[in-house]
């Protein structure tokens, strides 16, 4: 009987080679997303992965590719904005949690504050690498009514300034000049009474700006390292609560608490932690998630999914919780 190697050879390369997916946003940051698929693409093949690409065309596209294709891919890498990146997760977060893939996150966007929080490198190659031989660490997601998200919902002053102002311009502001643009986003706000329950507490009262975050820093002014560590991998969030201003003196009591990071002696910045919270607003408001605009009606539930995805980190950071400190 005759035997063709070459068949036994290939097929034995394919049952071998491990399958990533590659899901790119050829539109994100001005069009750079597409300088990222051929040296993924590469790098990809020279570490063994067979892989499958994909470019998306709208949205809603990375939430069915993900959850279409995620399930057969040890690895799932995305190139994108904190949007792209949003909607992988969605996506992910439809797949039995066993069958999961990781996710490398090559961030692209004009705004990409989640690479941020992660730690994440800023050069091309660099970012390619940690995709695809970092680290594998899990970190929880959020669940806001029902909808998975990354890192950040949040609603009220600096929510809009933070996802419209690209990174660069960020950068070129500095934190006292972005910090004023925040403060005066208040005088476009009008009180609305809104009751929090937390923690077995419940609290109503007008707030100019509330999030609840898996993230170290929040809309660029927010530090919380400044006073204690965030742990992404904890089964909490850190929320925020700071009340709207009645007078001058009082917006410059909220700007000293956001410069310095004090926010325990501020008597109109309130932080807690949890892993459920739920508001209920007496006007509907439109809520941010990852830089996405959402209605969400009169009441909202926000619930903390632990250790609920694997995000590929920089090998240096290996340890199995993502501690900021």
């Amino acid at each position: 009987m005759d035997i063709d190697f070459y068949d036994i050879e290939t097929n034995f390369v394919r049952e071998t080679r491990r399958r990533a997916l590659l899901i790119v946003n050829p539109r994100s940051g001005n069009m750079r997303g597409v300088t990222v698929i051929a040296p993924a693409i590469e790098a990809l093949s020279a570490a063994g992965y067979e892989t499958t690409a994909f470019t998306t065309t709208c949205s809603g596209d990375a939430v069915r590719l993900a959850a279409d294709y995620g399930a057969d891919h040890e690895l799932l890498i995305v190139s994108g904005g904190d949007g792209t990146m949003n909607e992988i997760i969605r996506g992910v977060m439809t797949i039995d949690r066993p069958l999961r893939p990781a996710i490398g996150y090559i961030p692209m966007g004009s705004t990409n504050d989640f690479s941020v929080a992660l730690g994440l490198p800023k050069r091309l190659d660099q970012l390619i690498d940690t995709a695809i031989s970092g680290v594998p660490t899990e970190i929880d997601v959020g669940r806001f009514n029902g909808r998975h998200y990354a890192y950040l919902a949040s609603f009220g002053a600096f929510t809009d300034i933070s996802y419209s102002t690209p990174q660069e311009a960020k950068n070129a502001l500095g934190f006292l000049a972005y910090l004023g643009s925040g403060m005066n986003s208040i005088a476009n706000i009008k009180p609305n009474p809104t009751t929090v329950i937390i923690n077995g507490e419940m609290i109503t009262d007008d707030y100019a700006f509330v999030s609840v975050s898996n993230t170290p820093s929040v809309v660029g002014v927010i530090n919380y390292n400044k006073q204690s560590r965030v742990d992404l991998n904890d089964g909490l969030f850190e929320v925020m609560l700071i009340n709207y201003p009645e007078n001058a003196i009082e917006v410059g009591s909220i700007a000293h608490a956001l410069s310095t990071g004090d926010f325990k002696n501020c008597e109109f910045m309130h932080r807690f932690t949890c892993s459920e919270v739920k508001f209920i607003l007496d006007e509907p408001v439109d809520w941010m998630l990852d830089g996405e605009r959402v209605d969400a009606g009169h009441e909202v539930v926000i619930e903390n999914v632990h250790s609920a995805i694997r995000i590929m980190l920089p090998r240096e950071k290996k340890r199995r919780r993502l501690l900021f400190e």
